[in-house]
């Protein structure tokens, strides 16, 4: 007689994924424009948690009233975010994220702040990430090392901002995540940023992504990552163009 698989215990959810927002950049002011329309699909997807691996903001020298404006923008989700630093924010004594103290002022906001990686648990759902403060951008920070087992019975997410490695050969880029860390990793998702193209990293054992910058994700649109963790299937992650969202968004309202 064959054994019954017992059925998956854990609560299906939906994540948003981006990365590489930064916020005061460069690229055309296209960056608040797009973070505003990823806050506005997750407010139409109905996603559980949004996640946010790394480079919020573009350096530390942005404006207070941006700082006064990302608030606001986090505020509009009422729903949980989780963000870890990156190259361009990196949580040093300089970070702009001392100014920004986020954690403070959004109560739905969870900031990891630990050099040496700390999970934390999305409430209201059986989700949990891990994630470690960038404290300097360099060759010795590994952002995938440290990684705790996965919880039991929990949607598990590795977030890390970091360059993926072909190999184990030491490197002088900084922030390297080696072959050998990502193989290491068996947790549900790997949340990826600081590559500023969408990219399948992984599929088996189980996915990985880039989100890719938010203000230009796969070929100059701006994009997304929706994670759906399904029992029985797992991670099921999807891109979705902001731009093709906002579209169909405004035809909606007009019907």
């Amino acid at each position: 007689m064959a054994t019954a698989v017992p059925a998956d215990p854990r609560r299906p959810a939906t994540i948003l994924h981006t990365s590489d927002c930064h916020l005061a950049g460069y690229n055309g002011g296209r960056e608040e424009p797009a973070f505003a329309k990823a806050i506005d699909l997750a407010l139409s997807e109905q996603v559980d948690a949004v996640l946010i691996t790394g480079d919020l903001f573009d350096h530390a020298r942005v404006p207070d009233s941006l700082l006064d404006w990302t608030v606001a923008q986090l505020d509009r989700l009422a729903l949980p975010v989780v963000m870890i630093p990156g190259n361009h924010d990196v949580f040093d004594e300089q970070s702009v994220h001392h100014r920004f103290t986020v954690s403070d002022r959004c109560a739905n906001v969870q900031f990891i702040d630990a050099p040496e990686g700390r999970v934390v648990e999305i409430p209201g759902t059986d989700v949990v990430v891990w994630g470690r403060a960038m404290p300097e951008h360099e060759p010795e920070f590994r952002p995938l090392t440290g990684l705790p087992p996965q919880p039991v019975h929990r949607w598990s997410i590795a977030a890390g901002h970091g360059l993926i490695m072909d190999g184990d050969e030491p490197t002088y880029r900084s922030s390297p995540i080696y072959e050998s860390d990502l193989a290491a990793v068996h947790w549900d998702y790997v949340a990826l940023g600081h590559i500023h193209r969408y990219s399948v990293v992984r599929d088996d054992p189980t996915p990985a992504r880039y989100a890719g910058a938010t203000a230009s994700s796969l070929n100059g649109s701006p994009g997304v990552v929706l994670v759906d963790f399904v029992p029985g299937l797992g991670a099921q992650p999807r891109w979705v163009s902001l731009a093709e969202a906002e579209a169909e968004l405004e035809a909606e309202l007009r019907t």
